[in-house]
């Protein structure tokens, strides 16, 4: 019986050298990265649009499958849904954040005017410029807005920035429901797509961990999500409730960065600030209670943390990435300092899947190799 022939190594395509084909496909990898990365600005809202997606597609895949419901239906069901969500937040909620957000534009100048006269800091043109920018809001918003699109205004450049942010926020809020409801849609197709290039003989071991990879990152992004809900909610009653300035805008923001672990911490020593700058600028250094400016907004921030660490973390997340306190808190540093916001989000769910990896197919080689290793 003839033996099957292999091609000599002059005869082979650089393809067909495993560590050649490894090292092609981890540079296609960090080519995507890299991509990814450089046009960011393109990609988060594709990438929100996923994770919703991802997020909710096993309440689509039960309506698909108990009630016989097409996935475009419930996904558009969905779709319309959060956005009445988000639409009647903004009616109830909307006057509060402009309110706040006009008075706390108001008096910045007043804050820093008074920061600046304190410490001897030099403030003239900045001064100026808040100044002007805070007449302008509050007297016609609407105009101060057209001459920075005109570029009537040259005093208010830096006022060009901000309007292109929100203005890119506003176009990423409206293309998240159209990728959001693409992905859902499409979802069970995506992957079955990619299960055609796992060889048959892979197919149990890579369903396998997949799954614990799926456990891991799906109860991550879910837990944190109502996490930083309930948190947002608790940060803006007790702020409102120590009288804290601009306590929805604090509590809201202080929310959303409990995203991302150990991150709500900038929101404590921001309301402290704002409490001491307020009262400074009103009733005068002699008068200020520090009580009310350093324990109430600490106080606050003290009980919603500990609730977030004994109730609601174990009772909502549990464990669910299988990670050490002191390594979540090392490997968030290190995907903010690397990746910006993007390792900022996708630091932990990324370091549990390496984990998941290491732990089912490197270590078992390892210990392999160290059985044969071993002596008798």
């Amino acid at each position: 019986m003839s033996q099957p022939s292999h091609p000599s190594p002059a005869d082979r395509h650089l393809w067909q050298i495993a560590f050649i084909r490894d090292l092609l496909w981890l540079s296609l990898i960090l080519l995507l990265l890299w991509l990814g990365y450089y046009l960011r600005s393109i990609f988060v809202p594709v990438l929100i649009g996923a994770v919703f997606a991802y997020l909710f597609t096993p309440l689509i895949t039960f309506a698909n499958q108990q009630w016989k419901w097409p996935r475009p239906f419930t996904t558009l069901l969905l779709v319309i849904f959060l956005l009445l969500l988000i639409g009647g937040g903004m009616i109830i909620l909307g006057p509060i954040i402009v309110d706040q957000a006009v008075t706390l534009t108001s008096k910045l100048p007043d804050y820093a005017n008074w920061l600046a006269d304190r410490y001897g800091l030099q403030h003239d043109t900045l001064m100026s410029q808040l100044q002007q920018l805070a007449v302008h809001v509050q007297e016609n918003p609407f105009e101060t807005f057209q001459s920075v699109f005109s570029g009537t205004s040259r005093a208010f450049d830096f006022m060009g920035s901000l309007i292109g942010t929100a203005t890119y926020i506003l176009i990423s809020f409206a293309l998240i429901p159209i990728y959001f409801f693409f992905f859902a849609w499409q979802f069970p197709t995506i992957l079955a797509s990619l299960q055609e290039y796992i060889p048959a003989r892979y197919m149990r071991r890579t369903k396998n961990i997949a799954a614990q990879m799926d456990e891991a990152v799906g109860s991550f992004f879910r837990g944190r999500l109502l996490i930083a809900l309930i948190m947002a909610i608790m940060f803006s009653v007790g702020w409102y409730l120590a009288d804290v300035p601009y306590w929805f805008l604090l509590g809201v923001g202080t929310g959303v960065l409990s995203l991302i672990p150990y991150a709500a911490t900038f929101g404590w020593p921001i309301a402290v600030l704002v409490k001491y700058l307020d009262m400074t600028t009103t009733q005068g250094l002699s008068s200020v209670d520090w009580m009310a400016v350093a324990f109430w907004p600490s106080l606050v921030y003290a009980v919603v943390q500990i609730l977030e660490g004994w109730v609601l973390t174990p009772w909502i997340q549990s464990q669910s990435t299988d990670l050490h306190a002191v390594t979540i808190l090392l490997v968030v540093l290190i995907g903010g300092a690397v990746a910006g916001v993007y390792g900022l989000i996708l630091a932990i769910p990324l370091t549990a899947c390496l984990k998941i990896l290491t732990k089912e197919m490197v270590l078992p080689k390892m210990k392999g190799m160290a059985d044969k290793s071993s002596p008798g």
